[in-house]
């Protein structure tokens, strides 16, 4: 739920367009942060771009979010001198395995509709049992899903749903 910038067409040329260099603030806006929250962003609004196309099939489209979980991906980013694993920040993280909840309930909870978005309940929904959570403004963006469903069309071909 971080992202506060709309989804990018630059970002979503190739190899994740120029977002502007490796500066690692997670507060202050750093490029490597804005090009993680683009992919969380984009992620989601292709979600909402396929829960549009799949109206009228048998197909659900969902989505989660980990929350923050205790990975190695803070062991990489701490290398790069990103958040790491013994930052203050952490403290707040939960399990690898409790980050996994999201995801399973987006796939196999029977009440997951087309189009659910999963995440932690709990603490800024970065930890705690998975909830269905509504859009945000930029993932509900009419723009955003044209802009990605294009940019998609342009890098994979036409997409046949329900043909």
């Amino acid at each position: 739920r971080t992202p506060s910038t709309p989804l990018k067409a630059e970002y979503l040329e190739a190899n994740g367009g120029d977002l502007g260099g490796n500066g690692s603030s997670m507060f202050c806006g750093g490029a490597r942060w804005e090009r993680y929250h683009q992919s969380k962003l984009a992620n989601s609004v292709f979600t909402n771009a396929l829960k549009q196309k799949l109206v009228g099939t048998n197909i659900k489209a969902s989505v989660a979010a980990p929350g923050l979980a205790a990975t190695n991906l803070q062991t990489t980013t701490g290398k790069a001198g990103g958040m790491g694993s013994g930052s203050w920040f952490m403290q707040f993280a939960q399990s690898a395995e409790d980050g996994t909840m999201p995801l399973l309930a987006a796939c196999f909870d029977p009440s997951t509709e087309n189009g659910d978005l999963w995440e932690p309940a709990n603490r800024y929904s970065t930890q705690g049992p998975p909830t269905k959570v509504p859009y945000d403004n930029l993932t509900a963006s009419q723009d955003a899903v044209e802009l990605i469903w294009e940019k998609s069309e342009e890098a994979c071909g036409v997409f046949k749903i329900g043909a």
